[in-house]
């Protein structure tokens, strides 16, 4: 983006953002053009003729998130929708808090497939107890992941190394989680979680999104190793 009169002329794409439709305003990021480095927040308006929004081909799961492919063509975005002109340190303040309100979905999963687990075996327990990974093992894990988040979550604007290190580590553990305990239960239904009609091969493909959704189980280790 570069600087005009009143405000700043933006270009580019964005490959990934949900929760967009038209009218929808969203949060994000560029680089000044006479600044490089220097990072600006604003506002997007999707309504904008020089914000298109590109459909997504369908995914396998979360299909309902409207998500979309975003290009900016010469944007004007006016002084009132710069969020932070210096978004480096608001940035820092807010990441934790961001990436800790992915949880929920980790651990909604997760407790699920342990329901899905528990409702199997009176049927199935006699042979799912040869199965490594077994409910009482999520229970527990599931415990452990909460305790951990509500902490995390009691001091989200936290600015401290030490603590987005600590914020990263738990979110690649609840994408971890969430893969393993959908695949066990999958393993746990046997031939009727691959019916197309069992929520079990629902959750193994949410599982994934949660592994896979920025940041992804690879950024978060890179993100590891660079704290």
């Amino acid at each position: 983006g570069k600087k005009v009169g009143g405000g700043y002329l933006v270009r580019g794409a964005l490959p990934w953002v949900s929760n967009l439709g038209t009218g929808h305003f969203f949060g994000t990021i560029f680089e000044r053009e006479d600044e490089p480095g220097s990072i600006v927040m604003f506002l997007a308006d999707c309504s904008d003729p020089a914000v298109t929004l590109q459909p997504c081909k369908p995914f396998l799961a979360m299909d309902g998130t409207g998500t979309y492919g975003v290009q900016f063509r010469d944007l004007f975005v006016p002084d009132d929708l710069i969020l932070a002109e210096h978004a480096g340190p608001f940035v820092e303040k807010i990441r934790a808090g961001f990436i800790l309100l992915q949880a929920g979905m980790a651990l909604g999963l997760i407790r699920d497939c342990i329901a899905i687990m528990a409702e199997v075996d009176g049927s199935l327990g006699h042979v799912n107890r040869y199965l490594p990974q077994q409910p009482a093992h999520f229970r527990d894990l599931l415990s452990d992941l909460e305790a951990e988040t509500m902490a995390a979550a009691r001091d989200p604007f936290n600015t401290e190394d030490s603590y987005w290190r600590r914020v990263v580590a738990l979110r690649l553990r609840l994408g971890e989680a969430s893969v393993a305990a959908a695949h066990a239960a999958m393993l746990h239904c046997g031939a009727r979680g691959y019916l197309k009609s069992h929520r079990v091969q629902r959750r193994l493909r949410e599982a994934y999104f949660v592994a896979i959704v920025t940041p992804a189980t690879k950024q978060l280790r890179k993100m590891l190793q660079d704290a």
